[in-house]
């Protein structure tokens, strides 16, 4: 049979099957194994900066290292997702993923650490524009908002599971422990991905590579979408490679606002969920309260990641960038007021989870309806670099301001202002698709 009109209509306006549930299952497994693994260095830090000596400054920069390979990560991978296909983006991330955590496991020195964190940041960077645009393309419209939010939920309990290992292989066998684990996990995962990870149909209509055709046919009688004889007309103003529509002056405008928005909210959220742990952890004297800080944390991230996706998709994205922007603002000035005391971080804890997470759905969203589908990964990996810079130097300022004996409130405090700059200039982005 062929289908009368595009398939991805069919299969977005009815209501959604087990093969696209499944996509969308994938995706939120591999999101989680990157929550593991983008968190594994906060959780073994306070023991690793015992066993190696290092300071506050030494420690900030390793946990930026992670960030800096994301930016790389970010900024290499997702035009190969839009010029040769998600599927082999994902597949590559995870190998780099596996191998970078098995480096750190085996790590003895400084730089060595440093190396390994930058090649799992290049697969975490990566997968963080591939993975959650993937499961937004197989979900049907009523859906696609709380689709993506889903996997940005995975993060968080790959952070739940990251903590739980920590407690458990902490004192039995170090810190190394929590490195092993982490490759395991992506190593178990590749396999799984290579065999039943589809490609992207919006990718093979309209960049129709190779073979396209009977591609996407073998997807659509999968997906149970009546199968189409030709290809569609390529959307005008498609070119021949990505980098010549991404130049478009249209699109650079709109990228160097991104930039902006996103610099500035990574300095705020990689300054709070790097340093957390460790600051609690030295507060109370135990490397385990700081890890079932992380996990109450991560615990918030999951209901607000998301209650946020599926209120973008009734109330709007503008909007819960907004609240969770401005909360997330509030939630960071706050726990440097109440860093000594432990009741008062278990209650703050589950909602800091949920404006980081909930506004890292809003803004994941804000950034892939600023672009076009064919468009719309590297769109959010050119838009996300920048946002990795700001990652980068969240840690590093904050443990250089706390190395020089700045109060942790008044470091809170500084490092609260960016996360309201950034919703002021998000605010302004524009919107492709029609839509709330």
């Amino acid at each position: 049979m062929v289908a009368a009109t595009d398939p991805r209509t069919v299969m977005r306006e009815r209501a959604m099957n087990l093969q696209q549930y499944g996509v969308i299952g994938l995706c939120v497994l591999i999101n989680m194994i990157d929550g593991y693994d983008i968190l594994a260095l906060a959780q073994a830090g306070s023991a690793l900066k015992r066993e190696w000596g290092l300071n506050d400054a030494q420690l900030g920069t390793l946990l930026s290292m992670n960030l800096v390979g994301m930016a790389i990560g970010a900024l290499g991978v997702s035009p190969v997702a839009d010029q040769f296909g998600r599927r082999p983006a994902i597949l590559t991330c995870l190998v780099f993923m596996s191998v970078g955590m098995a480096l750190a496991a085996v790590s003895n020195d400084f730089y060595g650490m440093v190396a390994a964190r930058i090649v799992t940041g290049i697969g975490i960077g990566g997968m963080t524009a591939t993975a959650g645009m993937l499961a937004l393309e197989y979900a049907s419209q009523k859906r696609r908002e709380f689709a993506a939010s889903a996997v940005a939920a995975a993060y968080p309990v790959g952070t739940i599971i990251g903590a739980y290992v920590a407690v458990a292989v902490l004192d039995s066998y170090g810190w190394r422990g929590i490195f092993w684990v982490g490759a395991g996990l992506s190593a178990t995962l590749l396999p799984i991905a290579f065999l039943w990870l589809p490609e992207s149909l919006d990718f093979l209509l309209i960049r129709q590579p190779k073979r396209a055709l009977e591609i996407t046919n073998r997807i659509l009688r999968r997906v149970s979408v009546p199968e189409i004889s030709e290809l569609p007309p390529k959307p005008e103003g498609t070119g021949p490679s990505v980098v010549s529509e991404i130049r478009q002056p249209f699109h650079v405008r709109e990228l160097l606002k991104l930039f902006l928005a996103h610099a500035l909210n990574m300095f705020s959220w990689y300054f709070i969920i790097n340093w957390g742990p460790p600051l609690v952890a030295d507060a109370g004297a135990s490397d385990q309260l700081g890890a079932f800080y992380s996990s109450w944390v991560s615990y918030g991230g999951i209901v607000g990641g998301l209650t946020a996706g599926y209120l973008c998709g009734t109330i709007g994205v503008k909007r819960m960038m907004w609240f969770t922007m401005v909360s997330l603002a509030v939630l960071i000035a706050l726990f440097g007021q109440f860093v000594g005391n432990p009741t008062a971080l278990m209650i703050l804890a589950p909602l800091m989870g949920a404006a980081l997470f909930g506004s890292a759905t809003a803004n994941w969203l804000t950034i892939a309806y600023a672009f076009p589908p064919q468009l719309r990964a590297t769109g959010l990996g050119l838009g996300t670099t920048a946002g990795r810079i700001g990652s980068v130097f969240g840690p590093i300022v904050g443990g250089a301001l706390l190395n020089n004996g700045m109060a942790v409130a008044a470091v809170c405090a500084v490092m609260a202002v960016p996360a309201i700059l950034s919703a002021i200039t998000f605010s302004q982005a524009r919107r492709i698709e029609p839509g709330r």
